[in-house]
């Protein structure tokens, strides 16, 4: 197996080389100005990373909106990852997971009476698109667009797993990363997530001195843990049962954790479907696993999941599946939420209004 892994590392090592080299190259244009990147006229917070997924965006996007709603006219912009449309679309009654994305689909339904949500792959396009159709539009947060280059948001925000943190990470094919390690430099903070309930104050800062060598000088690091909220269901009066035993259904890119959560609840878990990230469930994968599953097992998702299930499910089969909702919880919050309302008080009033 040593033998098989070198030999594989050493055909695609050339690959490596390249698409480091391009991502550098790219990255250099951008930060020395021969490629131009757009400021927007409204505050804009990115909720970032350098990997190719599960470091939380989804709960720490929901965090922002909760602390800033109720001050600021808010709009989530995502590109919409897994959708079957293309271009600007403003969420409405009519948006699914197929015409929004399974995360913005989450955003308004959670949040659809309080902001606006939009999709759009050109970043810099659906900032625009939003201030023309809603003017008194104070915050726009932007869901996934560190490597966005083109747009230069006023506050970066660069996540990074506890578990696998980027500076211990590498560029894909023989990491997780997207990004190099060193774009971390563009970072306003830093947020390690999907932190253990325990973490020494000795473990934090070995952890901060290995952000710090990419990033610029004594930037915030904070950290955050996820708070599972009670498994609940969308069926009128389905109440979970915890002494029947489950199936596990997940399409996220990170898996592990939520069902290590399920199992210390000591949940008897009898079998775990697991699809990619962001996988857009076929009413085929639904008949499946309701073939390979017993008629008393109660099914569990997780929330993101459960925003694509729930349209293809009969009622019947709507009162076996549960989901979970998780927030975060941020260490050192009142620091953490000054620091964005201190960014959003200094962009206004620089440019002379609020």
């Amino acid at each position: 197996m040593k033998v098989i892994f070198l030999l594989l590392k050493t055909i695609l090592f050339p690959l490596y080389g390249l698409y480091y080299t391009v991502i550098f190259l790219r990255n250099w244009l951008f930060d020395a100005g021969f490629m131009h990147a757009i400021s927007p006229k409204v505050l804009t917070i990115n909720v970032g990373n350098l990997s190719l997924g599960g470091t939380g965006k989804t709960p720490h996007v929901e965090y922002l909106v909760r602390l800033l709603n109720e001050k600021y006219n808010i709009s989530t912009l995502s590109r919409g990852y897994g959708r079957k449309t293309k271009g600007f679309i403003l969420a409405n009654v009519q948006a699914t997971a197929e015409t929004i994305g399974d995360e913005p689909m989450q955003y308004y339904l959670k949040f659809k009476n309080k902001i606006n949500v939009v999709v759009c792959e050109n970043r810099v396009e659906g900032v625009d698109k939003i201030q023309k159709l809603f003017a008194d539009n104070k915050v726009v947060v932007l869901d996934d667009a560190f490597q966005h280059r083109k747009i230069a948001p006023q506050v970066n925000l660069l996540l990074s797993d506890y578990n696998k943190p980027f500076y211990e990470d590498s560029l894909v094919p023989f990491g997780r990363l997207r990004d190099i390690r060193r774009s971390a430099n563009r970072a306003d903070a830093v947020i390690i997530t999907k932190c253990p309930s325990q973490i020494t104050e000795q473990e934090k800062e070995i952890i901060r001195n290995k952000v710090l060598a990419y990033t610029k000088t004594e930037i915030p690091v904070f950290f955050s843990k996820i708070l599972y909220q009670e498994i609940t269901g969308y069926a009128a009066k389905n109440i979970f049962n915890a002494t029947k035993n489950i199936s596990v259904l997940t399409a996220i890119a990170k898996p592990k954790v939520f069902i290590q959560y399920l199992s210390e609840k000591n949940l008897v878990i009898e079998k775990i479907f697991d699809f990619s990230d962001h996988h857009a469930f076929s009413r085929k994968d639904i008949d499946r696993l309701l073939n390979e599953t017993e008629e008393t097992l109660q099914i569990i998702t997780t929330e993101k999941d459960m925003v694509k299930l729930k349209p293809q499910l009969s009622e019947t089969e709507l009162k076996r599946f549960f989901y979970v909702p998780i927030e975060i919880e941020i260490e050192n919050k009142i620091t953490f939420d000054a620091l964005i309302n201190a960014k959003i008080d200094s962009f206004y009033c620089k440019n002379g209004h609020r």
